[in-house]
């Protein structure tokens, strides 16, 4: 055995691995590092952006219809990316586990609190709390996965293949038709680890790397008709899909260095091609999905 007992606390990190006091010059970097980041997307926003010399008062949406709420996994997603990537920021500064954890979560909620006042002047899109509030959940993500023992049994995961460029084909109003808003394409999982529910004396018997996912997507029926932002055209021909499949836990394979540690750590947000079968609303098999052939 070593200091970690990686089946049950995965992300805890090795007091060696990182000084344990904070370097100034690495923290001012790591600032520095982020209002660049802001500065950066705001000038390419405002000035070569969606919406260019164009702009309307502030205002609110609440875009409920929008992608059938798909797009509120998508704002939770990218709030994790974010919240990682600050996580690992804050701690290669020296600062201590649980203060990077916060202060990464509290940097992606900021993030998206700034994203989406920017829309809120944009005449096709509008400040939406609950985006916000999506993504800020997400930044608080690694924090929850690494002291609240529920997140030490299931994993959420994230899927993207082409199978139809519908999405693609629309004229787009407010971008330029990024992957990110793809979500046909898309799937949201959420991975369950049988063997670390099973007793000490069974888990010989069970693979430590074998896990089960449900997933959520959605159908092209969202983008039957030309792309709105604040409704489908026709609800009825747009759909929700469920997916159950076979899955793989890649924290299973304990690495002990932190750099590998880390590259699995993120690896694991991927739902690697596997059997699945779609339940709703038609029942179809897949050998590989997200690929479907």
């Amino acid at each position: 055995m070593t200091w970690r007992d990686s089946t049950w606390d995965y992300r805890s990190e090795d007091p060696a691995d990182i000084s344990p006091e904070v370097s100034i010059p690495k923290a001012v970097g790591v600032a520095s590092t982020v209002l660049l980041a802001y500065g950066a997307a705001y000038w390419l926003v405002f000035d070569e952006g969606w919406w260019d010399d164009q702009s309307a008062g502030f205002h609110f949406e609440n875009d409920f219809d929008y992608a059938l709420n798909l797009d509120k996994f998508g704002h939770f997603a990218s709030g994790v990316v974010m919240g990682e990537s600050f996580y690992e920021g804050y701690r290669w500064a020296g600062f201590s586990e649980f203060n990077s954890y916060l202060f990464a979560g509290l940097s992606a909620m900021s993030t998206h609190v700034a994203i989406d006042v920017k829309d809120g002047f944009a005449p096709k899109w509008g400040f939406s709390i609950f985006d916000v509030l999506s993504g800020s959940l997400g930044g608080f993500y690694p924090m929850a996965e690494r002291y609240v023992p529920v997140f030490k049994y299931v994993d959420l995961k994230w899927s993207y293949w082409i199978n139809t460029k519908i999405y693609y084909r629309q004229n787009h109003k407010a971008s330029e038709g990024v992957f990110t808003d793809d979500y046909v394409n898309q799937t949201f999982w959420a991975s369950f680890k049988p063997y670390r529910l099973l007793p000490a004396g069974a888990r010989q018997y069970y693979p430590s790397w074998l896990a089960f996912a449900a997933g959520l997507s959605i159908d092209e029926g969202c983008f039957k008709h030309e792309y709105k932002r604040h409704k489908n055209p026709d609800k009825s021909i747009a759909h929700r899909e469920l997916y159950f499949a076979l899955d793989y836990d890649l924290e299973a394979f304990r690495p002990q260095s932190r750099w590998a540690r880390t590259l699995i750590k993120y690896l694991n947000y991927f739902k690697l091609p596997a059997p699945t079968v779609q339940v709703y609303p038609e029942v179809h098999w897949y050998l590989l999905y997200p690929i479907k052939f």
